[in-house]
This record gives C-alpha cells, structure tokens and sequence, in this order.
C-alpha cells in the first residue's frame, strides 16, 4: 500500500474536504452517465460528450467566445433540424431551424416559457426581472407596468429634448477628443449615450456620463464586466444558484438598483413635479400597494427593484453595443455614411428644420436598417434560452421536446447561414428595406414570441439618434479595426456579444475633409 502513504502525511482537516470532493465529483460522474445513457435513446440526433466539458468544442471556451463552440456545432450539422449535446454535465437541445424555433417561442410559448436564467422562486426582486421570472401572472402583469415606458412616442417633446442635450454632450466629447488627437472609442461614446438617454428620460436624472459616470452608468458597467463569473452566469449551470457571484443578477446588483431608486423617488416626492416617466410609475404604484395594505412596503419595494433592473435590460445595455459595432461597420463602409447624412438632410428638409428633433429621428429609416443589419451580425448574446416547462411535440417531426429540457437557439449562427441570408458575412443595410423586412422570419436580435426584447423601438430610435447625428456632422474613419469582425474578435469571457479589443475609430469634420 505504498501509494496511500502520501495521504498518510496530509493534515487531518484536509481529509474532510478531500473526501466529501471525491464524492461529489463521483455523485456528478453518475448522474452523468445516467444523462448520458437516457439522451441516447431518445429520437433527437445526439452529439457524444466527455466528462465534465462536455461537447468536445467547449474546451475552447476561455480562450474563444462561446459562441465559437456553439457556431462549429450548428454548421456542422447542417442536415439536421435540432441537435442534442452537453455543455459540461449539462444537456442542451440546439434548434436549428427557424420555424421550429418560432414554433417554440411563440407557439409554445406557455410550454417553454422559463428561460435559463429563471429565478428562484423565493427571490422576490429576480422574480419581477422579465427575463428571470417563473410566473406567468407576474410577468404579464410587469410588463402590462412597463408597456408605457416602451413607447416611441412618449421620449416626443420634453422628453427629446434631453436626448438633443445627450447629442450635445457626445458632440462636445468627440471635439475634444479630436483636437488632442486621440481616437474615440465606440463602445465608450455609444454606452454613455444611451445610458444617458435611460437616465434621463426614464430614471429623472441629469446625466452626463462623459463628464462624470452616474450610479446607473458603474451598475451598467460592473454588469456588462467581461469575466469568468459572468461567462458562467450566462451559462447557470447546474448548482451555480448556490453562489451569488455566478448569478445573472447579482445582490449587488440589486442593492445598487434599489439605493438608486429610493434616492430618485425620495428627490421626486420632495418637489411635487410630474415628468411621466419611470419614477413615476414606481411612486403611483407604491402608494397603491400602501392604500391596500400598509405592511406591504418591502413586498412593493422588491417589485421596483425588479422593474427597474427590466428596464435597464430591456434596451439600456444592448443597444449601445449594437452601436458601437454599428460605427465599426460605417467606418469600413463610407458609402453608407454618405447615404445617412443624404437622408438625414432629406428628413430635415422635410420637417423645416436643421435640428435632431422627434419627428427627424422616428423618420432616419435607413439608419435604422443599418442598427438592425448591425443586430444580425452583431447580435446581444451567445444564445437564447429556454426551459420546457410541459412536453412540446414539434410538428413537421417525430421529436418531443421533454418538460425540464433546456434548449438553446444560436442567432449569430442562424444570421450567418446562407440558407437564410444571401452573402451572411456581407454589412448589406438593404436587408432590412421595407420591400425585404417583412420576408425576414429568421431573424432573432430581439427575440421571439411574447417574450421578444420590449424596449426594441425605443431603443432603436435612441440608437438612429446617436448615429445619424455623429454621422452628420463627421466622417468616422477606422482606427484599431480596419476588418470586419467575426466570432474570433469577442471576448471570451462574456456570455453577452462584445469585442475583446477597444474598437477605436477617429472622426473627422465635415467641413475640413477637403484640406
């Protein structure tokens, strides 16, 4: 017995956690192989795993955007509709096929309504986050609260004209930054406006994020945070709930949002003003919680929370990263920057004005083709998700998808097969023209179903606002970049599609591009 007298010499506090290690890992082992053996039974095509990774392709991740793993085993597999395999002890159903996914997204919508980063149900703030909610009562009823602050029309009139003091401040930063000589960076320029642009017209805050990052702005920022924790929460697998750090929303998340909140509506009560936006909201609908119950304040209060951290997600985040990979694109394509100031100086014409306003942004249609085109390319996540909350039988297939199975959709894969979208790789804004939109039925930015992306519009219009007026006064030249990106330019440790280098580009004046 030679070999055990290395583990003779160990501490005896180190026998514990070695033992209870080893058990673990053979508990893990055997529901392993159970997974294992049960998935090769049933009809979904099944790609075999290794042990703790998984499929063989993720043992890239770290070094590779997960979505490298995810996109080899889609066009790999070109012959199926739906295909199954593990993501470490985790098994997963890739769906293909866009009208399957839509069949399952929206069809099936109450029999896979749970996404993966569903909610314990005792977490009373995740519960109200749209995205993590397990109860179909609770969900529809929070987003019946923020339907009103997803309308187009309501950032009209003194609403935009905080938006025409952000394109202010951005032109101002984008100055000063060119007569020192340094490059702007996109990310940086585009998160700032559109944070600003949240902050102000639905959060009552005056922000200017390039002079001074507000509370929403470091929340943004500590939760689009590149790292392995993040990675991993994007994923949830099994037994990461347990540990705070690997969920999708944090505690400090939570407790940023909720002093940020009661600072807003405590200055809100305090002047008596109306500006009809969030906080408002949240104001009304405390003092209807306490009409019907006085002790119910923290109920109320976890439910604001929720709320605000929706909103943030709903359009907050993702749409200052479509615009940043929007301005790399433009950078590369100066044809198409002609054809933004063209229109951009037809609407104005149009409405008699030289000015940004509502009605000039809401009519800058080809910008918002290129923002969409920028979404197929570009899009948010890794993945969509979803859990089967009942058995889905998929028709035009002998498959039934079981109730607890997890099923994952690829968008950037599905925009990038040709099958769909004619030359995938190619920046074509024309895409998205009215004459081909409506034709574009695998196209998955925003979702699918009941569940799609709600604050889409607005913030699309805030995004048509940062780029059409940046383009109009300059010309954006690449800097850092001057190739397109693909899957091999994106951080590997995010679950969320962003670029693993600053994206730099430099602007020049309109005026002084002839000198």
């Amino acid at each position: 017995m030679d070999f055990l007298e290395p583990l003779s010499s160990l501490p005896a506090l180190l026998y514990v956690p070695l033992l209870v290690g080893s058990l673990c890992l053979v508990f893990n082992y055997l529901v392993y192989s159970r997974r294992v053996a049960k998935w090769r039974k049933w009809k979904i095509p099944f790609l075999e795993p290794s042990f703790l990774i998984g499929h063989k392709y993720f043992w890239s991740v770290g070094s590779n955007s997960a979505v490298v793993p995810i996109d080899r085993i889609y066009r790999e597999n070109k012959d199926k509709d739906l295909v199954a395999f593990f993501i470490a002890t985790m098994p997963v159903v890739l769906v293909r096929s866009p009208a399957l996914i839509k069949q399952i997204l929206a069809k099936n919508f109450d029999k896979a309504f749970e996404t993966w980063w569903a909610a314990s149900p005792h977490d009373e703030i995740s519960q109200h986050v749209l995205g993590q909610s397990t109860d179909k009562g609770v969900w529809k009823s929070d987003r019946n609260t923020l339907s009103p602050m997803f309308a187009t029309g309501r950032v009209s009139g003194e609403h935009f004209a905080k938006i025409t003091n952000q394109i202010t401040n951005m032109w101002t930063h984008a100055e000063e930054a060119r007569l020192q000589g340094k490059p702007i960076n996109t990310q940086q320029v585009t998160t700032n406006f559109i944070q600003d642009g949240f902050s102000n017209s639905f959060f009552g805050m005056d922000a200017n994020s390039y002079e001074k990052k507000t509370e929403l702005r470091k929340l943004v920022q500590g939760f689009v945070k590149p790292g392995w924790s993040r990675l991993l929460s994007g994923f949830n697998l099994q037994g990461a709930q347990a540990f705070d750090s690997l969920k999708f929303i944090t505690q400090k998340d939570m407790d940023s949002m909720k002093r940020l909140l009661q600072k807003q509506m405590a200055q809100r009560s305090q002047t008596g003003c109306k500006e009809h936006d969030f906080i408002d909201i949240l104001i009304d609908l405390k003092e209807q919680g306490q009409d019907k119950k006085k002790d119910s304040e923290m109920d109320i209060t976890n439910e604001m929370v929720g709320l605000g951290l929706s909103l943030l997600f709903a359009g907050g985040i993702s749409v200052g990263f479509v615009a940043s990979f929007t301005l790399h694109l433009l950078s590369l394509h100066p044809e198409y920057q002609e054809r933004i100031r063209k229109e951009v100086e037809e609407v104005m014409k149009k409405h008699n004005t030289t000015e940004f306003t509502y009605e000039v942004v809401r009519d800058l249609h080809f910008i918002e083709q290129c923002l969409r085109e920028t979404a197929r390319l570009y899009p948010n996540n890794t993945a969509l998700t979803r859990v089967c909350t009942e058995d889905i039988t998929l028709a035009g297939t002998d498959c039934t998808l079981k109730k607890g199975q997890r099923v994952i959709f690829s968008p950037y894969s599905v925009h990038r097969d040709p099958q769909y979208f004619g030359d995938p790789d190619k920046f074509d804004p024309d895409r998205f023209s009215s004459k081909n939109v409506d034709g574009i039925d695998a196209f998955l930015a925003f979702g699918k179903g009941p569940r799609k992306c709600p604050g889409k519009n607005v913030g699309l219009l805030m995004g048509s606002a940062l780029i059409g007026s940046l383009v109009h006064k300059y010309e954006v030249r690449p800097r850092s970049h001057t190739k397109q990106m693909d899957a091999h330019d994106f951080h590997p440790r995010s679950f969320a599609i962003v670029h693993k280098d600053d994206i730099l580009v430099d602007f020049k004046p309109r005026e002084v591009l002839s000198c």
